[in-house]
C-alpha cells in the first residue's frame, strides 16, 4: 500500500486564519531570535508584488516543518524566520488578531511572546521590547509603503492571503525527533553545533526548568565577560560573586523566561568585579 506523506501546499489564509479549531504554532527555545533584516523583507515583499502584478496563479514562499506537541500545539522545527516574517507581513496589512485563528508565540522567551503579541498595538509595544521583530515590523510597512500603491493595496493583500503558498511537512508522529533534528540541520548547515547540542539537552526538561536552562546557556554564551556578570545570582556565585556554592542545576533560582534581559538600571547597581 503507498504511503501518503504529510505534505501539503496551504495558503497563507489556510495557515493563520482557515481552522475549525484554533492551533499554536509555538517557536521552542533553540531556535534563533528572529534576525531578518531589511533586505531579506524587502526583497520578500518586491518577490510577492512582482507576482501579483504578472498575475502568477502562485508564490511559493518555502516550507515549513513542524511537530505535534499536544492538542493543537505544533512546534516549530523548520522555517520559523519565514512563519514569523508571514506574520509580521499580516499585520502590516492591517489583519486584526480577532481574525487571526491561529497563534504564533515563543514556548521560552516572555519579551518575544509578548511582542508578537501587541503588534496589532504598534507602534505601542510596551516598555520591553524584541528589537528583532519591532524592526522586521519597521521593514515590512517601509516597503509596503513603498511598493504597494494605494490603489493595489487591496489586491495585494489578497494575493497574499490566497495566492502565496507554503509546503507545510508534518513530522510523523513515530519519527525519533532528536535523530530527525540531527540530520536536518547537519545538512545545510541551518544551526551550529552547539545548538543542536542545546536542543538536545533541552528535551529532558520541563518548561520551568527549559527557561532556567536557556538562562544559563545564554549567560555562559557571552565569552567576552565573566559568568558572573551575565549571571549575577548571589545563590549560586555568594554575595561577592566570588563562589561556585551549588551542588546541582536544580538549585539554580527558577528563571522567568526574561531571556537575561536586563534593565539599564539593574546594570548599574551589579558589583564590580
Amino acid at each position: 500500500m503507498e504511503k501518503t506523506l504529510p505534505l501539503e501546499e496551504r495558503s497563507i489564509y489556510q495557515i493563520y486564519m482557515e481552522s475549525q479549531e484554533s492551533m499554536t504554532f509555538i517557536i521552542p527555545v533553540y531556535q534563533r531570535n528572529y534576525a531578518w533584516e531589511e533586505n531579506e523583507i524587502t526583497a520578500l515583499i518586491k518577490d510577492v508584488y512582482d507576482s501579483y502584478r504578472n498575475a502568477k496563479e502562485t508564490y511559493y514562499i518555502g516550507t515549513l516543518v513542524t511537530y505535534k506537541r499536544g492538542d493543537n500545539v505544533y512546534e516549530v522545527i523548520d522555517g520559523q524566520q519565514r512563519l514569523t516574517t508571514i506574520y509580521i507581513v499580516l499585520k502590516v496589512l492591517g489583519i486584526k488578531d480577532g481574525d487571526i485563528r491561529n497563534k504564533l508565540t515563543y514556548g521560552a522567551r516572555k519579551i518575544s511572546a509578548s511582542t508578537i503579541e501587541k503588534l496589532d498595538n504598534y507602534p505601542y509595544l510596551g516598555d520591553e521590547i524584541d528589537g528583532g521583530i519591532r524592526n522586521g515590523y519597521d521593514y515590512a510597512k517601509n516597503a509596503f509603503d513603498t511598493i504597494v500603491s494605494e490603489q493595489e493595496r487591496d489586491g495585494f493583500k489578497q494575493y497574499f492571503l490566497n495566492h502565496v503558498h507554503i509546503i507545510h511537512y508534518g513530522v510523523p508522529k513515530d519519527v525519533d525527533l532528536n535523530h530527525y533534528f540531527e540530520v536536518m540541520n547537519s545538512r545545510g548547515e541551518q544551526l551550529e553545533k552547539h545548538e543542536i547540542v542545546k536542543s538536545l539537552l533541552g528535551q529532558h526538561l520541563n518548561k520551568k526548568e527549559l527557561a532556567t536552562f536557556s538562562r544559563v546557556w545564554e549567560a555562559c554564551s557571552e565569552m567576552n565577560i565573566y559568568i558572573q556578570q551575565a549571571f549575577p545570582e548571589a545563590s549560586v556565585f555568594g554575595n561577592h560573586l566570588h563562589k561556585f556554592i551549588i551542588n546541582s542545576f536544580k538549585e539554580i533560582p527558577v528563571q522567568d523566561e526574561s531571556e537575561g534581559k536586563i534593565s539599564i538600571l539593574k546594570l548599574l547597581k551589579q558589583p564590580k568585579l
